[in-house]
């Protein structure tokens, strides 16, 4: 149902755009602005928010009309934010990317909405400086190895005549430094800390900070200075990202530059950057009317933002299109949070990338035990642990965001009062005259305006038990696979050196058995061939025969009673030979050809 026309923001009869965007201190803005419900404007808006070098967008929309712009300048951003928005266009969304380069931009934003100054600084901390693995490693193992040439001379290369400045080209921060803490930065301890988060309130605002996982693959990640390091990190791409709540019905998302100062850029960029923007590319799909005509959508990627289910009834259609227009603002801000399509990759799918590691180690052990595997399973354990502290992070933020519930307060209304419209009349309803219970969005229970509406909490609420349920479950699951593969794999391999002991065993008592079995014939062959005159001609080759004949069969005997009465008794061997195997084979083959 259309508003009326004087809630809705009125066209300039000239530019085509409302009148809020028509400044004439900033001619340039009413030039950018879009309508966002155009066919032939979202296609090209689409397409922009894919490329690497488009710098921020805004959106703002309500239930009937939206309007886009991409790439503001400072002065464009400042009239839009010191003019009031029509009532129409509840809802904005601004979107920056790679803050360090607009820094004047989220200056501001902070100053429009009262950030700390701490919190400024952060967003516009500088990018780590990409540092190259493979020539870290050779300068060091040069070092090394001149070092032990002429371990009396102190090491400094051609290029450098200071040590500490070749070390800081290499990545790595002297110990003075490091100590110190003076020359930490945010994107740095973020980096080390993958599970950093932060929340913060002010009167207009509610930001919280969070890391997010892509799974992408870029190749060879010029920022790790550590070829450990990396293989105990989870795959994929790091990046952190503000996410900020505003009492305006403002959503402001600020992102961290996926590829800083790196030259040249990675081949697949425009996929890595798709790859990356997925969940933010779909919110922004679903805040354009074009997409809401469309019968093969995927029904997983619906938002409830500005889309709802019609009705028919003049009541519950006004009721409907007030609650969504509150709820927008705290929906939008929920769904650039809950990145469902990045947790599906990574950890949730029945066969992702670490049941499938483990699946194949597995198989390893069985076919070969090695203690050289150990430290593979520890790589992939490394990995799930951060992976674990991540996602618990992301239910320290949701727990820290559901203290701030919206006010409540129990409350009589007036006879005749209306409870869908304050001040209206329901004809006297004596039904209505019970207290009831009655939330108030623009304040939470501490006096902040920027408060979640119900709709968002319970969302929030749901996601919480998803991640508790899904992720991390998931995650314990494999962490406990992985603890009993290490157990299984040093099982194993007590098992071999067990076998391998057992026919040490075998051919020790064999060679035993062999020397008892012969020590009577080498007495009694010691004893015909004594020259003795008396004996010289009394023992002939028949006598002899007998007696090792009679001393094998008495030998034979005692060794077989000897080993009934101690127990000595060799059991079927565990270990068996190739020949064995390849005579087994053998006999089952000619018994397949008899019975056909």
């Amino acid at each position: 149902m259309a508003q009326p026309a004087a809630n809705r923001a009125t066209l300039h009869s000239t530019h085509g755009v409302p009148e809020y965007y028509v400044q004439p201190a900033v001619p340039t803005l009413s030039a950018k602005v879009k309508n966002f419900d155009d066919k032939e404007v979202f296609p090209r808006y689409a397409t922009r928010a894919k490329a690497a070098d488009s710098r921020n967008f805004v959106i703002d929309f309500g239930k009937d009309e939206a309007w886009a712009a991409f790439d503001l300048q400072l002065e464009e951003w400042l009239a839009l934010l010191h003019k009031e928005r029509p009532a129409s266009l509840n809802t904005r969304w601004v979107n920056i990317w790679a803050p360090d380069k607009q820094k004047d931009v989220v200056k501001a934003l902070a100053a429009h909405y009262g950030l700390s100054p701490r919190l400024l600084a952060l967003m516009c901390s500088e990018p780590l400086k990409p540092v190259h693995t493979r020539t870290f490693a050779k300068s060091r193992f040069q070092e090394f190895r001149q070092s032990f040439q002429h371990p009396h001379h102190k090491v400094i290369t051609e290029d450098s005549d200071d040590i500490e400045e070749q070390i800081e080209m290499q990545g790595v921060e002297s110990s003075t430094t490091a100590r110190s803490g003076l020359d930490l930065n945010h994107y740095r301890i973020v980096d080390e800390v993958w599970h950093y988060n932060s929340v913060d309130w002010g009167d207009k605002y509610l930001c919280v900070g969070y890391n997010s996982l892509h799974n992408i693959k870029i190749g060879e990640d010029p920022t790790f200075s550590s070829y450990s390091r990396k293989r105990d990190l989870p795959h994929g791409i790091r990046l952190w990202t503000w996410l900020m709540l505003c009492y305006d019905g403002t959503v402001i998302t600020v992102n961290e530059d996926p590829f800083p100062m790196q030259c040249p850029p990675p081949t697949n960029q425009g996929e890595a950057i798709v790859g990356i923007r997925r969940n933010m590319l779909n919110v922004f799909n679903q805040l354009s009317k074009v997409n809401h005509t469309e019968a093969s959508e995927n029904p997983l990627s619906i938002l409830p933002i500005r889309r709802t289910v019609q009705s028919t009834h003049t009541v519950e259609a006004k009721s409907t299109g007030s609650s969504q227009s509150r709820d927008a603002p705290s929906l939008l801000f929920y769904y650039l949070f809950d990145d469902w399509y990045t947790t599906l990759s990574i950890v949730i799918r029945t066969e992702h990338k670490y049941a499938a590691e483990l699946s194949k180690l597995r198989d390893l052990f069985l076919d070969k035990p090695a203690l050289e595997h150990i430290e593979e399973l520890h790589h992939v354990g490394r990995q799930l642990a951060v992976l674990k502290r991540m996602y618990q992070s992301y239910e320290t933020i949701i727990e820290r965001v559901l203290e701030r519930k919206p006010r409540s307060a129990t409350s009589t209304r007036p006879k005749g009062a209306n409870p869908l419209i304050p001040g209206k009349s329901d004809g006297g309803n004596l039904d209505h005259q019970s207290p009831v219970l009655r939330i108030d969005t623009t304040e939470d229970l501490f006096g902040l305006r920027a408060a979640l509406s119900p709709a968002a909490i319970v969302r929030f609420e749901r996601l919480k038990d998803r991640i508790s349920l899904y992720a991390l479950n998931e995650i314990q699951d494999c962490l406990d696979e992985k603890e009993s593969l290490t157990i299984m794999n040093f099982n194993l391999i007590g098992i071999k050196e067990s076998q391998y002991v057992e026919r040490l065993t075998r051919i020790t008592i064999l060679l035993a058995k062999v020397t008892i079995l012969f020590l009577p014939v080498s007495l009694m062959t010691g004893y015909f061939s004594v020259q003795i005159s008396d004996l010289q001609g009394v023992y002939s080759w028949k006598t002899y025969w007998a007696c090792f004949g009679v001393l094998m069969v008495l030998s034979i005997l005692l060794l077989y009673f000897f080993g009934k009465a101690s127990g000595t008794v060799e059991s079927p061997s565990i270990y068996r030979s190739s020949t064995q195997i390849l005579l087994e084979t053998l006999r089952i083959r000619q018994r397949k050809k008899k019975v056909k």
